[in-house]
């Protein structure tokens, strides 16, 4: 069993703990007073561990010694849980909000979120460990690897060659597959794309989509005359009287 009590903390230690605060939105200028009774640490704990913390029996008390009365059961009913224990000292310290205590257990807290992620960490490992052990395909072989300037016999995961072919052959068969079908959906894109310009071409000709507009240039360029001047134009003696004589 750990038992927290006073001490000072390095420099290294109070940076930590400060990046711990800003990263969990806790008011570092009010810290002594908020924690001097255990609600705020019991709410951290309730967030990380939601079924062993019940928050109704920690309730916001003002008297140093019903303070001192919520550090004793959070002391007894969580932080024993974690192999953890408040010495008597340092619970009244808390109560009191002696200056530096509050920092003093938010890094034990900190040591705490630590380890419990190597214990997390390490049984999934062991439990991968496990799965390889009850698997006959994959098997354990050690190996020599250079390490720096010396040789060191780590242990392997190996599986058997046939497997191997195996999921090679898998997937180079689903490769064939995946091209087979990438040509199929290219050809059909441009079979589309031939049916799209087709339908165009007869929408044009049955007059339901407007034909391109040539620009219009000098060389190019037409006057729209009358009946009566058209006529003129195509026999210019009928038009004239003094030419008949």
């Amino acid at each position: 069993m750990h038992t927290i009590s006073g001490k000072n903390l390095s420099r290294e230690e109070l940076e930590e703990v400060n990046k711990w605060l800003l990263e969990n939105r806790i008011n570092t200028q009010r810290l002594r007073r908020e924690f001097s009774d255990v609600l705020p640490l019991a709410e951290i704990f309730k967030r990380d561990y939601p079924r062993l913390v019940d928050l109704y029996n920690y309730p916001k008390k003002s008297s140093v010694q019903l303070k001192l009365a919520n550090w004793e059961t959070f002391n007894f009913k969580v932080l024993s849980k974690f192999n953890m224990t408040l010495s008597r000292d340092f619970m009244e310290q808390m109560a009191n909000g002696v200056s530096g205590a509050a920092e003093i257990l938010l890094h034990e807290v900190i040591r705490l979120e630590k380890r419990q992620r190597v214990a997390v960490e390490r049984n999934a490992s062991l439990r991968q460990e496990q799965t390889w052990e009850e698997n006959d395909e994959v098997k354990t072989v050690v190996v020599n690897k250079q390490i720096g300037d010396g040789i060191v016999q780590v242990p392997q995961k190996m599986i058997l060659y046939s497997l191997y072919e195996k999921q090679a052959r898998d997937s180079q068969a689903k490769d064939v597959i995946i091209d087979a079908y990438q040509q199929r959906l290219a050809h059909m894109e441009s079979i589309i794309k031939i049916k799209s310009e087709r339908i165009d071409e007869l929408l044009m000709q049955m007059g339901k989509l407007p034909q391109k507009r040539t620009t219009l240039t000098p060389s190019t360029c037409c006057f729209v005359l009358d009946a009566k001047d058209s006529i003129t134009r195509q026999n210019p003696t009928s038009a004239d009287p003094d030419s008949a004589t």
